[in-house]
C-alpha cells in the first residue's frame, strides 16, 4: 500500500516549454521528458494512463475523443464508465494498442517502461508530469492543443492561474503556522522538502515542518513530531491510506493542534493526482490555515 502511494506522489507534480506548430495545422511539442511530439493534426483519439490526466482531459472538455483510460481513473464519476486498459503501473499494452490511439497520455516514474513499449510499437506518447502549478497549466494547454482544443484548454488554465494567484496574495502577510501534513499513518511519512505539497503549504501561508525531514517523503518519529509540536495537523485520506481518529493515538494529545482542535483529513487526490483539481487542495489547505481569511473557500 504505501509503495502505491508512493508511486502515485512521485507521479504526480517544471513543465518544459512548447512550441506551437504553424497555420497548417502541424503541431510540435516538447513532453516533461523533454522528448519531441510531432503530429501533422490534431488527435481525435486518445488514451490516458495517469487520473490526473484523465482529470485535465475532462476539465477541457476532451471525454469525447477519449478512447481508454486505467482502473485507477475514477474523476469524474463519468471515467469510472470508460473503456479500462489496466491499472496505473502496468497498463496492458496490447489493450491499449487496440484503442487505435493517435496519442497516449502517459506519465513520469513507474510508467517509463510502458512509454518505452509503446514507442516501440510506434504509439505516440506524450508525458505529462509536472514538478509546480505552472508546469500542470504549461501542461494543460498542451494536452489541449494535441486534441485540438486549444481555446478551451487556455481559458480552463487561466481561470486556474488566477485562483491560485489570489491565494498566494492573500497570504503572502500572514503569520506562517507551522504544519505537519501526513502522507501516511505507520509508519508516519510526511511530504518533505521539494515536494509539491511543501510548496503548496507555502503559497497557503504555513510552514511545513516536513520539509527539514528531507526531500520526497521520509519517515517522521513521533518523538520529533511532540517535539516540533505543529500549529495545524493535515492528514490525507483515500483508497490507499485511512488515518482514523487522529487525536486519540497515544501521546498525541499533547500536540498543540490537537489541544486547539486543528487536526484535519483531507482527500487525497487533492493534493497527489496532477490535475486541476490541485488548485481545490491549495484552496483548502489556505483555508485550514487561515480561516479568517480563507473560510469562504472551504470545499
Amino acid at each position: 500500500m504505501i509503495a502505491v502511494l508512493v508511486f502515485g506522489l512521485a507521479a504526480g507534480l517544471v513543465g518544459c516549454g512548447s512550441q506551437s506548430g504553424s497555420s497548417s495545422g502541424k503541431i510540435t511539442l516538447k513532453d516533461d521528458n523533454g522528448k519531441i511530439l510531432a503530429m501533422e493534426k490534431p488527435a481525435d483519439r486518445v488514451v490516458s494512463l495517469a487520473p490526473g490526466n484523465t482529470e485535465i482531459i475532462y476539465a477541457i472538455d476532451g471525454q469525447k475523443k477519449l478512447v481508454g483510460v486505467t482502473t485507477y481513473c475514477d474523476y469524474p464519476p463519468a471515467a469510472k464508465k470508460m473503456v479500462k486498459i489496466g491499472d496505473f503501473s502496468t497498463p496492458n499494452i496490447e489493450k491499449i494498442a487496440s484503442r487505435n490511439p493517435q496519442v497516449v497520455f502517459a506519465t513520469g516514474g513507474v510508467q517509463a517502461g510502458v512509454v518505452t513499449n509503446l514507442e516501440k510499437l510506434g504509439i505516440k506518447v506524450f508525458v505529462v508530469d509536472p514538478k509546480s502549478f505552472n508546469g500542470l497549466f504549461a501542461d494543460m494547454e498542451k494536452v489541449g492543443e494535441i486534441m485540438g482544443l486549444k481555446d478551451q484548454a487556455d481559458a480552463k488554465a487561466d481561470a486556474l492561474r488566477k485562483r491560485v494567484t489570489t491565494v498566494e496574495s492573500k497570504s503572502r502577510n500572514l503569520s506562517r503556522p507551522t504544519a505537519f501534513f501526513e502522507i501516511y499513518a505507520q509508519p508516519l511519512m510526511t511530504a518533505g522538502k521539494g515536494t509539491l505539497i511543501d510548496s503548496m503549504i507555502a503559497m497557503a501561508g504555513g510552514t511545513n515542518l516536513g520539509a527539514a525531514a528531507g526531500p520526497d517523503f521520509p519517515q517522521y518519529s513521533q518523538e520529533t513530531l511532540l517535539k516540533e509540536n505543529p500549529d495545524v495537523y493535515v492528514a490525507v485520506k483515500g483508497t490507499q491510506t485511512n488515518p482514523g481518529d487522529i487525536a486519540k493515538r497515544p501521546g498525541y494529545e499533547t500536540i498543540k493542534a490537537v489541544k486547539d482542535g486543528k487536526v484535519y483529513v483531507v482527500e487525497d487526490n487533492l493534493f497527489v493526482r496532477s490535475g486541476p483539481r490541485l488548485v481545490d487542495g491549495l484552496e483548502q489547505l489556505a483555508a485550514i490555515l487561515h480561516p479568517e481569511v480563507f473560510k469562504s473557500q472551504i470545499r
